[in-house]
């Protein structure tokens, strides 16, 4: 359902300390946890998934098993349910490996995909800071989208190696204990005018009680002359949507009745970037504010296709993937 927006100006922006930019200048970094925002399986749609373990260790240890060995994990968590898919895959050192997620998985539609790391011996999570990883999805039909997006990275807190499950429950938690903690809002610097052929859509991820909570969404959407106005929006578990079936305030015809720098723009579009926010996430039992939410944005602007992660702003530990059940911890 989506909730009545707000075509007010807001009434405050939202504050707070940005991340902490990583040991390599902003540049990311590996991790233990990727999680690719988005697949698609439908008809001639394709995304390609890669996981490299950038480990090079190969000193032997048990039998043949080298000691840069590690297993993976591919979760696929359909959009529509938040059911989940899974395969293991095994990693030799500086491996590198690329799945058809239409093949990998060919039962699901579309959704995301989680992959961590696992001990080849015993097969629990373990704290192992270097997978790195890419997605390409390819739309076919009428969309025709081709793109390259990096996945959100999460380093596990634990010695490498160690067993990152701390509290026993199967769910990698985003706390600061198991895995770093997720972004608290998310920052999109840029998005075109919706309409005369410009087209947007905004994936977005529950992580707080994903599997059985929904979550409403606050939208702060700035123009190109610093006006902000106020949306909400709500989804389950995962979606893909358009920004105008967000709110109207993303369309160009609504971007230029606005007070508008008439000295910004590009290519005939008008431009602005917007906040996102999780407010609540609720089931039939429970609910927590200020969910973990994960989003990208896909673009068609006409003069080609692109898919880009936010920004992040502040930190968040009420995140995990995956919970079922109707209580959040």
């Amino acid at each position: 359902m989506r909730f009545l927006q707000n075509l007010s100006f807001a009434a405050a922006a939202l504050c707070g300390l940005s991340l902490a930019a990583s040991a390599n200048g902003g540049i990311p970094e590996a991790g233990s946890l990727l999680i690719y925002p988005t697949f698609e399986n439908g008809r001639g749609d394709d995304t390609l998934i890669t996981v490299t373990n950038t480990n090079g260790d190969h000193t032997p240890t048990v039998g043949t098993l080298e000691a840069g060995t590690v297993d993976v994990e591919f979760v696929y968590i359909d959009g529509y349910d938040c059911i989940e898919f899974n395969r293991t895959r095994r990693l030799t050192p500086n491996d590198t490996i690329t799945v058809s997620a239409r093949a990998d998985d060919p039962n699901d539609v579309e959704g995301y995909v989680y992959v961590f790391a696992k001990s080849p011996t015993t097969g629990a999570a373990i704290s192992w800071n270097w997978l790195i990883g890419v997605e390409r999805t390819v739309e076919g039909g009428s969309s025709d989208e081709d793109f390259d997006v990096n996945p959100y990275v999460f380093k596990a807190v634990g010695a490498q190696g160690s067993n990152t499950d701390l509290n026993s429950d199967g769910n990698r938690q985003l706390d600061g204990l198991e895995y770093e903690a997720a972004p608290d809002r998310l920052l999109i610097p840029r998005f075109v005018g919706q309409g005369n052929g410009n087209e947007s859509e905004l994936t977005l991820i529950n992580l707080t009680g994903g599997g059985q909570f929904t979550a409403i969404v606050d939208f702060l959407i700035y123009n190109d002359n610093e006006e902000v106005f106020s949306a909400q929006y709500s989804f389950f578990c995962w979606e893909e949507v358009d920004l105008e079936d967000i709110s109207g305030l993303f369309d160009q015809d609504f971007l230029e009745s606005t007070n508008h720098n008439l000295s910004e723009h590009a290519l005939g579009n008008e431009y602005g970037w917007f906040r996102l926010d999780g407010n609540i996430a609720f089931s039939t039992a429970d609910s927590e504010l200020d969910p973990v939410i994960l989003s990208m944005l896909a673009e068609n602007i006409g003069v080609g296709d692109g898919g880009e992660l936010p920004f992040g702003e502040g930190t968040q530990t009420n995140g995990e993937v995956l919970s079922f059940s109707i209580f959040h911890p």
